[in-house]
């Protein structure tokens, strides 16, 4: 079978914009555990070869698998040799990609639109000028990407030494619900804090940290050459492929299971702990809250899932601590986000009810910084448009994840 024998062959432009017209994406969902363990032994098969949206996880979870035209028959011809039933979940990928940004729409909004997508120079500008115009909002720059792009945060306190909550998105160059998300929540924290007792209550009670774009590079690159890009755009001695998954490079059981050594991978774990410039930097700068963090979030998409550790294993029986007091909070936080517009969300363990992945932002939370309230969070959507998520839905998105940070903002988070 050509599958079989393909051979992954990598064509860069500095100028041409990949076009993903033709790619679908297909949906698996195995009935029970000898199925999920065919479709597991297709993703080692296939996973340097085609890109798994979703991963196989567990009974009845749904797997997402993105095939180009000149393997979609061969991927087919393999899921119903193994007994495997799919449809097509996407029908085409660069129809999507299109109908992401609503390019006649026009904003009739005063300042900063945080109901459209902006571009990597857009965002880091935004925290300047948010910066400038905001009386609670300090702009930090952490440190440069391999790329020399400064990765910037933004802080917002009304004064006086409190305990830190820190929230990062864009780990993930592709997902960009989440550093618009960002966005709106931080705009949310800063300007209706003489307006709103919750909102006034959260920035007393913490100090906020944002990251609304972590991956600087990666997401400029989603941009202009590559919109499904994933990894950070570090090059890797000794191989033609560039980029470290940069949710793989924390130091935390880091080179374990749900991470590949294979550079091509788009889960490649780099190559030692931190060696990701992006996540060097940021570990390094959050050292100087040791012991006095009180939450830590990573914002991705897709799949509606709030996350606490472990994630490294699949393990549910793993001595975890505070499993119980997580969940209680997270599921707190979600009901709240649900009330607003019916968006229904998972909660549970990492590893167990995602899919394992070492080295992972969650574990590195609460095994190394130490912080109790360590989530990593799927935003929308459940897979319609998965990783394209259109401008219609941001505001509704950070609408209703702010009522969940309004949850977590105003708790002790002892």
């Amino acid at each position: 079978m050509k599958l079989l024998c393909a051979l992954l062959v990598f064509v860069a432009s500095a100028s041409a914009v990949k076009n993903y017209a033709g790619y679908q994406v297909l949906r698996v969902v195995p009935q029970d555990m000898e199925q999920l363990q065919r479709v597991h032994d297709l993703y080692n098969l296939l996973e340097d070869t085609v890109d798994f949206w979703k991963e196989p996880t567990k009974v009845n979870r749904p797997v997402d698998i993105m095939i180009g035209p000149n393997l979609a028959e061969d991927v087919k011809i393999e899921l119903s040799r193994r007994g495997l039933d799919f449809s097509i979940f996407v029908e085409d990928v660069q129809t999507n990609i299109d109908n992401e940004r609503c390019t006649d729409c026009v904003n009739t909004k005063a300042g900063f639109d945080y109901t459209v997508y902006h571009t990597s120079d857009e965002i880091s500008q935004w925290v300047t000028d948010f910066a400038n115009e905001q009386p609670l909002v300090t702009e930090i720059t952490i440190g440069e990407s391999y790329e020399k792009r400064l990765i910037k945060a933004v802080k917002i306190s009304s004064g006086g030494s409190k305990r830190v909550i820190y929230i990062q998105g864009g780990i993930h160059a592709r997902e960009w619900i989440s550093p618009a998300t960002m966005m709106y929540m931080a705009n949310q924290l800063a300007t209706t804090y003489d307006t709103d007792p919750e909102v006034k209550l959260m920035v007393d009670m913490y100090d906020w940290y944002i990251v609304p774009s972590l991956n600087v590079d990666g997401y400029a690159y989603t941009w202009s050459n590559d919109r499904m890009w994933r990894k950070n755009r570090q090059p890797n001695d000794g191989s033609f492929c560039v980029g470290t998954d940069l949710n793989r490079n924390y130091p935390y059981e880091w080179g374990g299971t749900g991470a590949s050594p294979n550079k091509c991978s788009d889960t490649y774990f780099g190559a030692t702990p931190l060696s990701g410039p992006e996540v060097f930097v940021v570990h390094n700068w959050l050292q100087q809250f040791s012991g006095n963090m009180a939450l830590f979030i990573d914002f991705h998409n897709y799949g509606q899932l709030w996350l606490y550790p472990w994630g490294y294993t699949g393990n549910r029986n793993t001595p975890q601590p505070d499993k119980t007091d997580q969940d209680t909070l997270a599921k707190a936080a979600t009901a709240a986000l649900e009330a607003q517009f019916r968006t229904s969300y998972f909660v549970g363990m990492s590893g167990p009810d995602m899919y394992p992945a070492s080295g992972a932002s969650e574990d590195y939370g609460y095994g190394t910084l130490g912080v109790k309230y360590s989530y990593v969070v799927e935003l929308r959507d459940e897979g319609r448009y998965g990783f394209n998520i259109p401008e219609s839905m941001i505001e509704n998105s950070g609408i209703e994840t702010f009522e969940a940070l309004k949850v977590l903002g105003t708790d002790p988070l002892n």
